[in-house]
């Protein structure tokens, strides 16, 4: 199993951007402020660029947000960064045996525990901005 981290990669990004105000910032930077390659960011940035989250100036000109901070929530960057087919945080193992009672009945008894996880994920993620991240980073650096 492995940890995804494009959420909260995203989320770095975006409290990178809303601290430039209306300045670009190149992949180049923010891959150092998130401790990657260049070549991640690019693909974040574009999913986020697809999500109306930011805009994109080819060559030299780099990333700024298209919106302001306080009007992207988390969920805007999880719905952005995160394919659909992959919008909940846990998921069915594939193929358990028919044969044993608990494989054939288990995908159906996990449905509504796991469709409750995924909605309060959610509506906990579509309470937090990117404003609200840069205000406590703020407070933390006393900026």
């Amino acid at each position: 199993m492995n940890n995804d981290t494009r959420l909260a990669v995203a989320a770095h990004i975006l409290a990178l951007l809303s601290f430039a105000g209306n300045e670009y910032r190149s992949s180049d930077l923010l891959a150092r402020s998130v401790n990657t390659n260049a070549v991640v960011v690019r693909r974040l940035t574009g999913q986020l660029k697809k999500a109306g989250l930011v805009e994109i100036r080819r060559g030299v000109g780099g990333t700024a947000l298209n919106r302001k901070p306080e009007d992207i929530t988390l969920l805007d960057v999880y719905k952005a960064v995160i394919p659909q087919p992959k919008a909940t945080p846990f998921y069915l193992h594939q193929n358990p045996c028919c044969d044993c009672y608990i494989g054939r009945n288990i995908h159906d008894a996990l449905e509504a525990p796991f469709a409750r996880v995924n909605a309060a994920m959610q509506e906990s993620l579509a309470k937090t901005t990117i404003a609200e991240l840069a205000d406590f980073i703020r407070k933390r650096e006393r900026m």
